[in-house]
């Protein structure tokens, strides 16, 4: 039996059509993403004219002084600013200031008089950086020239003298934290302070957040050898390592007692919000004054203790908890028993217990 040896025109017939057939799924591709492209951009217009339909009566946008139609741009640092969508995008207004972002209109006598917030940002003494100044910024620190260029940005909204940031603004970027004096926030900014003149410039920001960012352990265990060492005398002894742990532990103890806080204030707004109990939950009876007098006067000998009872008692077992994990710590980094550590002692112990090196690391980055 004879194979059949297909000719050379039937090849070409099948190699066209399958051709055709690719243009034919290609072009049904083609058509199907355009009508979708198209769709979208029906939406988009749709959209916009509704949008442009929303008028904000009697509000006039500071640049253009067109009336705003759209999206109102509220200066909330400024007593009466507002910009329409289009001079916004310009950055027409200070850079500093934060705006609402207003879509449905507000009737105008709403609106308390006056700036609603206060300004966010103290800063703004400071010129421009040069680019030799970028170059070796990026030899020194691992940002790249883009990095440190929207750090400058940030840093000039902060600095409040040519000098750069003072203590003042440091403990502000805090927050409820910065109010307090403790000494890991003393130790942090001093991290940044590095020539100590109470000031950071912007050369010992991004020196600093280019190690709590992207510090290799190496660099973080040595700053933090240095945050130990509080007399300065290359070794850390008992007492500076006590007073490093108690300042960690009451600084979270506050960050907790903070987060406690807001998730309470949630709570209750979401409470309020969302009410669904009736009236009468609201009202508590009243217990009469027998009833008082005999639940206070008859109270247990075994009855739990207040807070108040309890705070001496708690602040003692801190102490003493504080005081073991001192014992700890130069019971597993004292190799020779001095009763000091060593840099090369505390390097080997924080490179197999991270954990020592927390305190750098306890208020993020910071800035």
């Amino acid at each position: 039996m004879e194979a059949v040896v297909p000719s050379e025109a039937s090849a070409a017939d099948t190699l066209l059509d399958k051709l055709q057939w690719r243009w034919v799924l290609l072009g049904g591709a083609v058509a199907f993403f355009g009508a979708a492209v198209a769709r979208k951009k029906l939406r988009q217009r749709q959209k916009k004219q509704r949008t442009n339909q929303t008028v904000h009566r009697g509000i006039i946008c500071g640049d253009c002084g067109d009336i705003i139609r759209g999206i109102r741009y509220m200066c909330a640092n400024c007593a009466d600013f507002d910009l329409c969508e289009t001079c916004e995008a310009k950055e027409s207004h200070y850079k500093t200031h934060v705006f609402l972002k207003i879509r449905i209109p507000i009737p105008a006598l709403a609106i308390p008089p006056g700036a609603l917030l206060p300004v966010l940002y103290p800063g703004g003494a400071i010129g421009e950086i040069s680019h030799a100044e970028v170059k070796e910024l990026k030899r020194k620190t691992h940002f790249d020239e883009v990095e440190l260029e929207a750090l400058f940005e940030q840093f000039k909204a902060l600095a409040t003298s040519k000098n750069g940031i003072d203590k003042d603004t440091f403990e502000r970027c805090l927050g409820p934290l910065g109010v307090e004096t403790n000494l890991i926030t003393d130790r942090i900014f001093k991290f940044f302070d590095q020539d100590g003149n109470g000031t950071i410039d912007f050369s010992e920001l991004v020196c600093g957040l280019s190690v709590l960012c992207k510090g290799t352990p190496e660099e973080k265990i040595k700053y933090a050898f240095k945050g130990y060492d509080l007399d300065g005398d290359g070794y850390i002894d008992k007492e500076e390592l006590y007073k490093m742990f108690k300042a960690y532990f009451y600084l979270s103890m506050e960050a907790v007692r903070e987060a406690v806080k807001v998730i309470e204030e949630e709570l209750i707004l979401n409470y309020n919000d969302n009410n669904t109990n009736p009236v009468s939950s609201a009202f508590v009876g009243l217990p009469d004054a027998e009833t008082q007098e005999d639940s206070i006067t008859k109270q247990p000998e075994d009855a739990p203790l207040n807070n108040e009872d309890l705070s001496p008692i708690m602040d003692s077992m801190y102490q003493v908890a504080i005081e073991e994990m001192v014992e700890k710590a130069f019971s597993a980094a004292d190799v020779n028993n001095d009763g000091k550590i060593t840099y090369e002692e505390f390097r080997a112990w924080a490179l197999q217990d991270p954990t020592m090196i927390s305190w750098l690391e306890a208020l993020g980055s910071v800035f």
